[in-house]
């Protein structure tokens, strides 16, 4: 398809209440859409200048834009500073599922041992950001997981880079801590799924189908996230009060993403933990659609969904919701260990394993080296990442 792309100045970070999550999108006006038969949902996959693909999401386009041009499809200015524009005719619907996340961490006076505000140095914006206190990695998504971590590397280096420049806390020792829960606060490694548009519609059928799809999710991705942690960074999960990080957390409200929140920032120690997570996400996602887009006819019969109670027939080793929930909030980790073999075992015969099977293969063994040997990754960013000095 040929389509013309124009850079709009209202998808911009500083103007948009979406932020950067304006990075994610193309926005197409209605005539173009309907001319291209492109459904808002769809996912574009573009060429950056460095040869890797964009993936970016369909969406409606602004009426301040399509007012001055209404034949043309708008990204924001960051996206359209990546663009190979020599080499786009046309734009190609992705076929794999986009994947992203936006890991926090925590900024912490290595002298006091306690946690420093991310908003002394960054703002609330940006791909560095600042959220409640914590700071947080914001990297474009993408359909690879080794891309996907790559950006994160960048970032991480940029945001040392920033802090070693610092004129605030010059004389203090502040280092980049991964962990789960921090004093008294903690953070997350949350994971961000593209999903078919009739499942982000935001209607309670589509949110009942989403619950479901989270309560899979939690099985095979929550309780391997949690491994790692072991019994010494167990609070977040753990606490009695709060939902926050809990088996059944997920956002759809943007109607862009799922966000399914129950990995900590455990997960963000080492580049073979967060690869790992991120391979075992994307495996396990691109098999629940699969199949459901099997028995909905791609999606376009829901009711059919409806008659699965917790779609238990479509993976039959899932334990009931009090034992998946009892695994992953539980202080200690016997029960998360005993079910690990199973659940790598079913892994193994899932769509796309065969793809992330290093990287899954890698965090295990890592898991199975910490719990025989007690070797495990400092909480040190710098350290474990070989962060530039």
């Amino acid at each position: 398809m040929n389509l013309r792309i124009k850079m709009s100045f209202k998808m911009s970070k500083d103007k948009s209440p979406l932020g950067n999550i304006e990075d994610r999108l193309i926005r197409i006006p209605a005539y173009v859409r309907e001319s291209l038969d492109l459904n808002t949902g769809l996912f574009l996959r573009l060429k950056s200048k460095k040869g890797t693909p964009i993936p970016l999401q369909v969406s409606h386009a602004y009426k301040d834009d399509t007012d001055i041009d209404s034949r043309v499809a708008y990204v924001s200015d960051t996206t359209y500073g990546e663009i190979q524009f020599g080499s786009i005719s046309t734009i190609d619907p992705a076929e794999d599922i986009l994947i992203g996340c936006d890991p926090e961490f925590f900024i912490v006076d290595a002298t006091s041992g306690h946690a420093v505000s991310a908003s002394h140095f960054f703002s609330h914006h940006g791909e560095i950001g600042s959220d409640a206190g914590l700071a947080e990695l914001r990297p474009r998504p993408s359909m690879d997981v080794c891309e996907l971590t790559r950006s994160m590397e960048v970032l991480m280096n940029q945001a040392h880079k920033h802090l070693r420049s610092r004129m605030l806390y010059r004389n203090k020792d502040i280092r980049m801590i991964a962990s789960s829960m921090y004093n008294s606060a903690s953070a997350g490694f949350h994971v961000h799924f593209g999903l078919p548009a009739q499942l982000l519609t935001g209607s309670q059928e589509a949110m009942n189908i989403l619950a479901k799809i989270v309560y899979i999710l939690d099985y095979y991705i929550g309780i391997p996230a949690i491994l790692p942690e072991g019994e010494e960074d167990c609070k977040r999960r753990s606490r009695r009060y709060g939902q926050y990080g809990k088996p059944g957390d997920f956002r759809a409200d943007d109607r862009i993403t799922l966000e399914y929140r129950v990995p900590g920032g455990h997960l963000l120690r080492h580049p073979k933990l967060t690869l790992g997570l991120l391979a075992i996400s994307a495996t396990v996602i691109n098999d629940i659609l699969s199949r459901l887009k099997k028995y909905s006819d791609n999606f376009n019969n829901m009711d059919i969904l409806k008659k699965y109670d917790d779609l238990r027939d479509l993976y039959p080793n899932i334990p009931d919701r009090s034992s998946v929930y009892h695994t992953v909030t539980n202080e200690g980790i016997s029960m998360a260990l005993s079910r690990s073999n199973l659940i790598l075992s079913d892994m193994q015969k899932m769509i796309g394993y065969k793809k992330h099977s290093k990287y899954i293969l890698d965090y295990f063994r890592y898991v199975a080296d910490y719990f025989t040997h007690k070797n495990k990754y400092t909480e040190s960013i710098v350290d474990n990442w070989r962060l530039a000095q």
